[in-house]
């Protein structure tokens, strides 16, 4: 039994399929197989049902899976903390990033920062989601990385999270590059009367609600669909295949080639920041607090 065989298992489970396991992995199906049928052989164990729909857990495979993810998970962890012993004695931190929290914004910052901060030193994590919680992404902050770049208002300062305040994000509008409003400059409420427009629903974000409220209230006709939580990237294929606006931010407008985003004609704004765990540790809270310092001080803003 090696690593790649437990990987290779955790993907099976997860798309129910040899040839779909092997896309993710950049290798056949039949190799795929072969690693399951190796893996099933030495442990003795019936891990999977084959059919000629796909394959799906056996309870000896649903009873093997969570201990699987906690084998990778601290191995993984392992890895990551013996990495942090031999980087000249700095204090590592994780910054996690991904399609939608992208790093940027704070790595620009740091560029200029970072000679202020010779203890610290910064290695990106790609950021898992959690699909249990409406928060995500979020909900892995202080598990997979020690700090993101996010969105936050008081609704999600109330998830357990802290903010160090980096700028605001303005909304747009994303739509499909044939729809009709892909040609406008700027997007009034007026222009989406009577359409259907994807946003997160109440209560995870209080500039998103203020928002619905405020389009609500001038276009009575805007029909809100509400997404399962936070955007994931299902939400940016699912406003291209249904030809449906949706509401956007900032650093999204580059995710999806098929998408255009037009500003929103709206005061709201999102403000975005460094967030951190309220119970970040000892070297995150270190870290923070000599950030937050140098901030203040307003040496680093342009």
């Amino acid at each position: 039994m090696d690593i790649n065989q437990l990987q290779t298992f955790l993907r099976v489970s997860e798309y129910g399929s040899f040839t779909k396991a092997g896309e993710q992995s950049f290798i056949s199906g039949t190799a795929v197989m072969k690693q399951i049928n190796r893996l099933e052989t030495e442990l003795n164990l019936k891990l999977f049902v084959r059919t000629t729909a796909g394959v799906k857990l056996t309870p000896q495979g649903q009873k093997f899976q969570p201990y699987v993810r906690q084998i990778l998970d601290l191995l993984n962890t392992a890895v990551e903390e013996t990495r942090q012993v031999r980087s000249d004695d700095k204090r590592i931190i994780k910054l996690g990033t991904s399609l939608l929290h992208p790093a940027d914004p704070f790595m620009s910052l740091w560029k200029r920062i970072a000679p202020k901060m010779p203890k610290f030193q910064i290695r990106l994590a790609q950021l898992q989601e959690d699909l249990n919680s409406s928060n995500r992404e979020y909900a892995m902050l202080g598990r997979s990385s020690d700090v993101i770049v996010g969105t936050f208002d008081n609704a999600t300062l109330k998830q357990s999270f802290s903010a160090i305040k980096l700028g605001t994000y303005r909304f747009g509008i994303a739509v499909r590059s044939d729809n009709p409003l892909a040609q406008l400059d700027e997007i009034a409420f007026n222009d989406l009367a009577h359409q259907k427009i994807l946003m997160v629903p109440k209560g995870i974000s209080e500039k998103n609600d203020q928002l619905r409220h405020q389009m609500l209230a001038v276009t009575p006709s805007i029909q809100p669909i509400d997404t399962k939580g936070r955007y994931d990237i299902n939400t940016f294929n699912e406003t291209v295949e249904e030809n449906i606006a949706m509401v956007s931010l900032t650093p999204w407008r580059n995710i999806h080639p098929n998408l255009v985003t037009v500003p929103l004609k709206t005061t709201i704004e999102v403000p975005y920041g460094l967030l951190s765990p309220k119970l970040p540790g000892k070297k995150t809270a270190d870290f923070l607090h000599e950030f937050t310092k140098l901030i203040r001080e307003n040496e680093f803003y342009q």
